[in-house]
């Protein structure tokens, strides 16, 4: 009988000192790991990637109508290029809606240019630049031949195809 429990005395010491030896090895690799971290790589979040798309991002204010002018001709010139009023409007860091409230200067300038030099000598010095547009667009409206060349132009691509709901 004492033979039996020393063999499990013996069995006992056995797998303790192998839980101890195991314990000791692992506990050896755990910290040999531990000090050694990898970098990892920072990943650009989509707001930085689109901030270096836009590389015009202030904008200027147009304040008189030869100056609204010229912004119609360099948006009606970018179109072709970026293939929708969208982008091109983008590009050139202004709204939509602006161009719309607008547009009567530049298509009464490039469509009849006299008349354009008629309503501007007639524009007073107090006088707002979307006053003056909206005068620009009762001129269009007073003149069906004129209407109608802007509206043929509009379909050759010669002035930009804006579409007004309401006109002045």
């Amino acid at each position: 009988m004492q033979e039996s429990m020393d063999n499990k005395v013996t069995v006992n010491d056995s797998e303790t000192s192998n839980t101890s030896s195991m314990s000791s090895s692992s506990s050896s690799s755990s910290s040999s790991s531990t000090p050694k971290k990898r970098k990892s790589k920072k990943k650009h979040s989509k707001a930085a990637k689109k901030h270096k798309r836009e590389h015009k991002t202030f904008r200027q204010r147009v304040q008189t109508p030869s100056e609204i002018v010229c912004r119609y001709r360099s948006i009606l010139k970018t179109l072709p290029k970026t293939k929708t009023m969208t982008k091109a409007f983008q590009k050139h860091g202004i709204d939509r809606n602006t161009v719309v409230c607008t547009s009567a200067l530049g298509e009464l300038a490039i469509a009849a240019p006299e008349v354009y030099e008629e309503t501007l000598a007639k524009r007073s010095t107090g006088e707002t630049v979307l006053a003056f547009a909206k005068r620009c667009e009762a001129a269009i409206q007073k003149d069906e031949e004129l209407k109608e060349k802007i509206e043929i132009m509009k379909a050759k691509g010669t002035l930009l195809p804006m579409r007004r709901n309401k006109p002045v």
